[in-house]
């Protein structure tokens, strides 16, 4: 029997890695706040890199799969083979040529300084024992940590984020591309007249994959034999102006944040997708938890089930003694590298096998709880290990842990934040993508930590009454 079993999970996925043999679609991996290069427009990514993308496809015959994901997961993406194509005006560097094979480049990027008006910093010879911000893993980062020694490097996941620091006077200037940089450029602040550096951008395939790269540099020379590309890059500069309405009031902010262009859908998307993670990683928590917690107190009492209890030990310190945001970049491009999968499930599985980890200590304890003479009675009324244990060990250390397995489970919604390094729209990455188009954090913000707040007070109050009916129970039998 168990042989069958095995040989039909071995079918099963050499049918899954099969069919993925058989692609119609071409994904393109990016990170949507990058304007005008990729950013969200009606609900759409769109910008000068997912046009270029758009042309790859219909010269290869296939749809275009657009992914949003952190800057810095975008070589693991196509190294993984999870997408095929990354673009998000990713500059050519002999390490990222190491992981990845780049295209010709299709355009040219100045890396420049924004700094406040009234700055000190006038040039590039003022720079050093400053505070600059930049976007983690960028040309800019690269380029500052290797020729400024004695410079403070703020690094953040988004250009969004820097611009931020710069507002709040925590920074003396950022470092980015010119391009978004005159996108995000406040009335109180200027662009340096010297350029840091300028680079090319080109797209990224795996390394090896000489037919893809062949077809992406076709397509991106003839777009710019034909001048194509340059009705492209005119085509998205200038859409702040045109597409956004004039922010007055607190209102008017309010309304532009959320209502307009239907922001707040990304809101509900994300609300959806963290519940349903949360949810799903809860039960698979429980599930594992609870297998591992009695697995231990079995050997405890028996000294049976000794290999099981082994692998729980084990299974229990790895996941408590390693990041959660490492466990889920390791099961999506490790684990399912070869594989295509619903990233919602990868979240679903990643967080439910760290949170199992953490179930299995906190009913381990509510077993340990049970005073030793309630069991000793059971035992000498005749009563075997699982009647003592389901009769007695179980209801006891019910009500003592539910507090803690409903805090594991507040916990685990507010940890779903970290689902958007490999693309999840949740709640958090909702309120990265409005405030990619309005240029603001805080309404998006504000509003993402009141619904985790609402979240988290329902919960709690979900908890308590149960904990009411418990204790009301248990006073009942006694």
């Amino acid at each position: 029997m168990k042989k069958k079993i095995f040989i039909l999970l071995i079918i099963c996925l050499l049918f899954l890695t099969g069919c993925s043999s058989k692609k119609k679609t071409l994904v393109l991996v990016t990170e949507a706040g990058f304007a005008p290069y990729e950013y969200y427009q009606n609900g759409q990514i769109v910008g000068i890199d997912i046009d270029i993308g758009r042309e790859i496809a219909k010269e290869l015959g296939m749809e275009l799969e657009i992914k949003d994901v952190a800057f810095d997961s975008i070589i693991s993406e196509v190294k993984t083979e999870k997408s095929d194509i990354g673009a998000a005006g990713i500059s050519y560097t002999e390490e990222r040529a190491k992981e990845v094979d780049f295209s010709i480049d299709y355009m040219e990027s100045k890396q420049i300084l924004i700094t406040k008006k009234n700055s000190s910093l006038k040039d590039l010879s003022m720079l050093n024992n400053q505070k600059v911000a930049v976007q983690l893993g960028s040309i800019a980062d690269e380029y500052l940590t290797e020729n400024y020694k004695d410079l403070t490097i703020i690094r953040e996941k988004k250009f969004l984020a820097a611009i931020q620091d710069l507002k709040d006077d925590k920074v003396d200037a950022v470092a980015m591309d010119e391009i978004p940089a005159k996108e995000l450029l406040e009335n109180d602040m200027i662009i340096l007249e010297e350029a840091l550096t300028t680079d090319h951008y080109g797209m990224i395939v795996k390394k090896g994959n000489e037919e893809l790269l062949n077809k992406v540099n076709k397509v991106i020379q003839r777009l710019k034999d034909t001048k194509e590309i340059d009705n492209i890059v005119l085509k998205h500069m200038g859409l702040r102006e045109e597409s956004t309405p004039k922010k007055q009031n607190i209102v008017d902010k309010f309304y532009y944040s959320i209502i307009y262009d239907g922001r707040y859908k990304y809101i509900l998307e994300g609300l959806k997708n963290t519940l349903l993670i949360a949810l799903g990683a809860v039960l698979l928590g429980i599930l594992l938890g609870g297998i591992a917690a009695i697995s231990r107190n079995i050997y405890d009492n028996t000294n049976r089930l000794k290999l099981l209890n082994d692998i729980s030990k084990i299974y229990v310190t790895v996941i408590r003694g390693t990041p959660s945001t490492l466990q889920l970049m390791i099961i999506y491009y490790i684990i399912f590298k070869a594989v295509p999968v619903n990233i919602v499930l990868v979240g679903i599985l990643a967080f439910g096998i760290n949170s199992g980890a953490y179930v299995a200590e906190i009913i381990r304890a509510g077993f340990n709880s049970v005073p030793k003479g309630q069991k000793e009675a059971g035992y000498a009324l005749g009563l075997h290990y699982w009647q003592v244990t389901s009769r007695i060990v179980i209801p006891e250390a019910l009500k003592n842990i539910l507090p803690a397995l409903g805090n594991e489970f507040i916990t685990l919604v507010k940890e779903t934040s970290i689902g958007a390094y490999i693309g999840i729209v949740e709640l958090t990455k909702a309120s990265d993508i409005i405030a990619s188009r309005t240029y603001d954090y805080f309404f998006p913000l504000i509003i993402i930590a009141m619904i985790y707040l609402c979240i988290t007070m329902i919960l709690s109050k979900l908890i308590e009454k149960m904990e009411v009916k418990l204790n009301h129970a248990r006073s009942k039998k006694s």
